[in-house]
């Protein structure tokens, strides 16, 4: 069969293997073939997304719905959103200016020991176990310093100001990125946490104690542990319990970045804060700044299913290099709200809003994979306070027909028929959404490195894995939707009218890189560029490897 033939198109099967998948992450990779299975658009199409519920839970365009109630210095509520207290009345009791008023009086006693732990501990958080009201079944929720609170989460709760502490539950399940809290939550072992996280992964006694390399008995033993230490019963209470604490998990990493596995030398524990631009239409465009705030202005437009987190020493290497640098999270991704009608040129005008009320005159600009294009945009709408421009590992819109080469490269090969059928893109972010693990992301981002220089990378380099699994938990923390929308926005636009753009490009390429080429890429641009470079021992894991480089660029009085 040549490259380009496909198997009968079938919308049905595709629908059926993310829900095989959804169950089975380890065979994701079936979702390719289903994927070039499918037909490119039409009734049959629509006929299957009809069928298809229950794998994003966001509604579009909204805020994640986690119930918060603020709490004051001696334990009073002094604020709620509508989440928290229909979340709250509807299990546990009733909120009440002068404080919550359990069903269950031993909740009390619960709360005033988390207050006490988070007071001792000084943590970002703890977790409490509160006692359901009906069938005494538990209900978990996090409590927080308000100072450690994502400030998204209380900007439009009144009593703010009289707040010193947050409680929040979950609504939906999300991703995972709990497991420290509950180790110092509970009291577990590393491995009596491991092994709650594979059950959370939804693998048997059987299955993990395989992976772990233990005995069956010894992991029997180990989750009675688990169940004494939390309060629990039965292994589907844990797996419950669990699925609670991680719908939190993502909306809090600005506060809790810690997790069991150990960050790229803390890039997320290290990274600035992230701040919130409100444009005109009341929107919020959330970003980081890293560096000199008085320093050469830069823009870093950021990959696809990416966010405003950069690699491990940005801010410091930055404020060395006299770099004042702004990544913002494009609209419906990470914590920025979505626009309703996104385009390149409406997404480039929400950045040149932000780069105005920062006060940024002249700004140079470096972008990475799927963020070429939004980057070109920006730049033709800034016009002539674009200094020069940066393309690395660039992805051209539109779509690319499959190659021979393609069949060695899973993840290249998966692109190509996603922006074939680009009806699919939606419940295949939903489903990554769902199923986002650090072990799914470690999967995939090894099946992605299938550039020999790139497996030589991550071997050496691990903890790279970690760093891509912070930035996808960004971008996809509130929902897939944006990300879903971005690709097939990317997918749909063949070129880009850029009659503005006068700075000059500058064009790298790893050599072994699988999904693209500086010859590609030249013919989508249509025009001459400044520098071509070709980077020798690397495919798209360009800017992991060089990123001292790119920065380097920016801070570069002259680069020609």
């Amino acid at each position: 069969m040549s490259p380009s033939a496909a198997p009968k198109a079938d919308a049905a099967q595709l629908i059926e293997t993310i829900y095989a998948v959804a169950a089975r992450p380890e065979r994701w990779e079936e979702i390719i073939a289903a994927v070039g299975a499918a037909p490119e658009g039409g009734p049959e199409a629509d006929a299957a997304l009809a069928n298809l519920r229950g794998l994003e839970d966001a509604q579009p365009g909204g805020k994640p719905d986690l119930g918060v109630i603020l709490l004051s210095p001696t334990g009073g509520v002094v604020g709620w959103n509508s989440a928290g207290e229909a979340v709250f009345r509807d299990r546990l009791g009733v909120v009440e200016s002068r404080g919550l008023r359990f069903f269950n009086p031993s909740n009390h006693e619960a709360l005033a020991h988390a207050r006490a732990r988070l007071a001792e501990s000084r943590a970002n958080q703890v977790i409490v176990k509160f006692v359901q009201a009906e069938d005494d079944d538990p209900h978990f929720a996090y409590m927080a310093p308000l100072s450690a609170t994502p400030a998204e989460m209380i900007i439009d709760i009144p009593g703010a100001d009289r707040a010193s502490a947050a409680l929040i539950f979950p609504a939906v399940e999300a991703t995972d990125h709990l497991w420290r809290t509950i180790r110092e939550s509970f009291g577990l072992t590393p491995a009596e946490t491991r092994l709650a996280a594979r059950l959370k992964d939804g693998l048997t006694l059987k299955e993990s104690a395989e992976d772990l390399n233990v005995s069956l008995n010894t992991v029997r033993n180990q989750l009675r542990a688990v169940f004494e230490k939390m309060g629990l019963n039965r292994q589907s209470d844990l797996v419950r319990a669990l699925a609670q604490l991680s719908a939190l998990s993502s909306s809090l990493q600005s506060a809790a970045p810690a997790t069991i596995a150990a960050t790229e030398a803390g890039a997320l524990a290290s990274a600035p804060p992230v701040l919130t631009h409100r444009l005109a239409d009341g929107r919020a465009l959330a970003y980081r700044a890293y560096g000199d705030p008085g320093g050469q202005a830069c823009m870093m437009v950021h990959q696809g299913l990416g966010s405003s987190l950069l690699p491990r020493g940005t801010d410091r290497l930055a404020r060395d290099l006299g770099l004042h640098i702004i990544c913002a999270e494009r609209p419906g991704t990470g914590r920025s709200d979505p626009q309703p009608e996104p385009s390149f040129a409406t997404i480039a005008e929400d950045l040149v809003d932000l780069t105005n009320a920062l006060g940024l005159k002249r700004v140079r600009i470096a972008a990475f994979m799927n963020g070429v294009a939004f980057a070109l945009a920006y730049a033709d709408a800034l016009g002539p306070r674009a200094e020069r421009l940066l393309l690395a590992s660039g992805r051209p819109t539109g779509v690319e027909p499959e190659t021979e080469r393609d069949r060695s490269h899973p993840v290249i090969l998966l692109r190509r028929r996603m922006a074939r059928s680009a009806w699919a893109v939606g419940p295949l972010y939903a489903l990554l959404r769902r199923r986002l693990s650090f072990r799914q992301v470690e999967t995939m981002v090894r099946t992605a490195a299938s550039a020999p220089s790139d497996g030589a990378y991550l071997r050496s380099h691990p903890d790279v894995m970690t760093y891509v699994y912070d930035y996808m938990s960004e971008c996809l923390s509130r929902s897939s939707k944006g990300a879903a929308r971005e690709l097939m926005l990317c997918t749909h636009t063949q070129r880009l009218d850029l009659q503005r753009l006068t700075a000059p490009i500058s064009v790298w390429y790893g050599a072994d890189d699988p999904g693209g080429s500086p010859e590609r890429m030249l013919a989508w641009l249509g025009r001459p560029c400044a520098e071509v470079r070709v980077v020798p021992g690397v495919g798209h894991y360009l800017a992991h490897k060089h990123w001292p480089d790119i920065l380097a660029w920016l801070a570069a009085d002259d680069v020609s």
